[in-house]
């Protein structure tokens, strides 16, 4: 079971905690409405105390002076002003919380993306990192609105306490010790309530995230073909509502035990109130007071009660709230360093990559995918990676962007460690494709010029990366030109193919000068003709620059100047195209795999046997290769 342990301690933040905490983040983040907000709050309070002081008189002049009309004129105005006062404090009262919230809503909203965007990126891949991520987003915007409430509540009951107090220490202070009691029982409820609330959302999380992901996965356009296809609608929503079923039960468990807490303290409060309205009655029988003090004391203790319990429970709402943000806190010292502002925008010189006997283990696993790999990109050089799916080529090119950490050996550009560069500066020195590129709903010109976004205004440059990747023509039909949204979900907006797509990450790519370049299956989705052009305009950028190229098409890694076969986490082979065919091994079986069928003469079955399928298009036999010789 998940404690909420953190800053405070063990048994959580004490209420004195809870405001301080309350109060930094409104005064740093929305300081002018808060203030304001204070002001308003006050001004409420005095409003109170002059309708109680008014009511008394008003009541005094009407039982001792009733035939006096002018002696209730002073009295019905100051009521009247009173209670106009207090209605304008609660209108801008709501006017400035709301203010005050969104100003402290942004605040966390910049705090979550800045850490999950400087955040190492293997801690995606970690539950607890996730857990911290996902309360960070769905809690801390809530309970940092609720803090800002429930402090502003807490400054209101504290006011109008003591005009209350003093009101009743006037007219009636044997009461005043009763009254001291009334808010403890309400305040242990409350606090116990949040502890339950906020321990029950800690187990959740993890649930929390995979009804959101089966909620996405049914409502979406993204899942919407398989889900139709596939007939995945009925056996989703079955998971999905079993998961929120068990929710429910956890849930309604919480209120349960909030339930019992709370109707425990309202029964106090209920009891220790009827004692001192009875204190009251008594002595205004006795006459020891005037009916305006036992008027009065009447509405004020009412007044009292209603606010000491709203504090109790402000009070338990602030506690919880402070419990999330602490959560939150643990949550942001996950945050790295900002960017160097001399680094921003610098890349590195072009040098040779070495990798050097490099392994490799995912975090959290044993199970090593890359074992002893030892490779060399000289600058100008075009390297390509082939292997069967899972031999490791991906998690190569992820080592070589410094996504992750080697378990084992170096990584090394020029004469030093890529670990030792700062990773701002080496991510600036890279240019990549992943497998999985990201579709951005921005216009066409952001979409290509996001690489090198300061100069993302600069739309030749982006119309020539564009027309590099083979994709000018079709952005440029589009109805706004590069000015388009990429979706249909925007008016006006438009979209594109699979394989157009994949030619705007090429584009993206191409618009970002960097001295390296990570190009994994680039080719995947285009059509053998656009392909071949792509890779006759590769070799031409590859001038200066270093390559690393993965594809599972042999028509495109024949031109590579080395190519490196990947097996088992291993490099088994490495040399050109002519060298690894002489040679007669994996790529040659590979090759010949691939090609047959487009071939004069069928491969001997022989040579395949064993050989698992790869995708991809016919082998051009008469298509160039990149090296002279060749």
């Amino acid at each position: 079971m998940v404690r909420a342990e953190g800053r405070f301690g063990r048994g959580g933040p004490r209420l004195v905690d809870a405001v301080r905490t309350a109060g930094r983040i409104a005064w740093v983040a929305a300081r002018r409405p808060f203030l304001a907000s204070v002001v308003v709050e006050m001004v409420g309070a005095l409003a109170l105390g002059v309708l109680l002081f008014a009511g008394r008189e008003l009541v005094e002049r009407l039982t001792t002076d009733a035939q006096d009309p002018g002696g209730i004129l002073t009295p019905t105005l100051l009521l009247a002003a009173a209670l106009t006062v207090s209605g304008l404090a609660a209108v801008l009262t709501r006017r400035y919380r709301f203010v005050a919230t969104e100003h402290i809503n942004r605040h966390v909203a910049r705090d979550i993306i800045a850490v999950a965007t400087s955040v190492e990126y293997h801690q995606f891949e970690n539950q607890r990192f996730n857990d911290l991520l996902d309360r960070a987003r769905n809690e801390a915007p809530e309970h940092t609105m609720q803090l800002m409430y429930d402090l502003l509540g807490l400054i209101n009951v504290a006011a109008a306490s003591v005009v209350v107090v003093v009101v009743l220490a006037t007219s009636i202070p044997q009461v005043l010790p009763i009254v001291v009691v009334i808010a403890g029982p309400a305040l242990l409820a409350a606090r116990a309530s949040a502890r339950v609330a906020f321990q029950a959302q800690m187990e959740l999380t993890p649930d929390d995230r995979l009804l959101y992901y089966l909620y996405r996965a049914q409502t979406g356009r993204d899942h919407g073909r398989e889900l139709r296809v596939f007939g995945l609608a009925r056996p989703l929503q079955e998971r999905w509502a079993r998961i929120y079923e068990r929710k429910i039960r956890r849930m309604t468990d919480v209120m349960d035990q909030q339930v019992r807490y709370t109707g425990l303290a309202t029964a106090f409060n209920a009891a220790a109130v009827t004692g001192v309205l009875l204190v009251v009655a008594n002595a205004a029988l006795r006459e020891v007071i005037s009916l305006g003090d036992a008027a009065v004391a009447i509405v004020a203790l009412q007044q009292l009660s209603q606010r000491l319990s709203s504090a109790a429970n402000a009070a338990g709402s602030l506690r919880q709230a402070t419990l999330f943000l602490d959560d939150f806190e643990r949550f942001k010292a996950h945050r790295r360093d900002e960017v160097p502002a001399e680094l921003a925008d610098t890349a590195l010189t072009p040098a040779a990559l070495h990798v050097e006997q490099v392994s490799f283990t995912y975090p959290g696993t044993d199970q090593e995918v890359l074992t002893d790999i030892s490779l060399t990109i000289e600058p100008g050089e075009i390297v390509a990676l082939v292997g069967l799916s899972g031999s490791g080529k991906t998690t190569l090119s992820h080592l070589v962007a410094g996504l992750y950490q080697p378990t084992a050996g170096r990584i090394r550009y020029g004469d030093t460690d890529i670990s030792d560069i700062d990773r701002t500066l080496w991510w600036r020195t890279l240019s990549v494709v992943f497998q999985d590129f990201v579709r951005y709903e921005l216009t066409a010109r952001e979409n290509v010029g996001i690489s090198d976004h300061p100069r993302l205004e600069e739309l030749d440059a982006v119309r020539a990366a564009a027309s590099l990747a083979g994709i000018d023509d079709a952005l440029s039909r589009l109805p706004s030109d590069y000015e388009t949204m990429l979706s249909r979900a925007y008016e006006g907006g438009g979209d594109l193919s699979v394989g157009q797509w994949q030619r705007v990450a090429l584009a993206r790519a191409f618009f970002r000068d960097a001295p390296l370049l990570l190009l994994d299956e680039p080719a995947a989705a285009l059509d053998a003709i656009e392909e071949q052009r792509l890779f006759e305009r590769l070799v031409a950028l590859a001038e200066g620059r270093s390559v690393l190229l993965i594809s599972h098409r042999f028509s495109t890694v024949r031109m590579a100047d080395r190519i490196c076969v990947m097996d088992g986490g291993r490099i088994t082979e490495l040399g050109t195209h002519d060298q690894l065919l002489a040679l007669d091994g994996r790529y040659a079986q590979l090759f010949r795999l691939q090609a047959r069928g487009y071939l004069p003469e069928r491969p001997d079955a022989a040579n395949l046997e064993g050989a698992p399928e790869l995708h991809g298009l016919p082998i051009d036999a008469a298509a160039p290769s990149r090296r002279p010789e060749e």
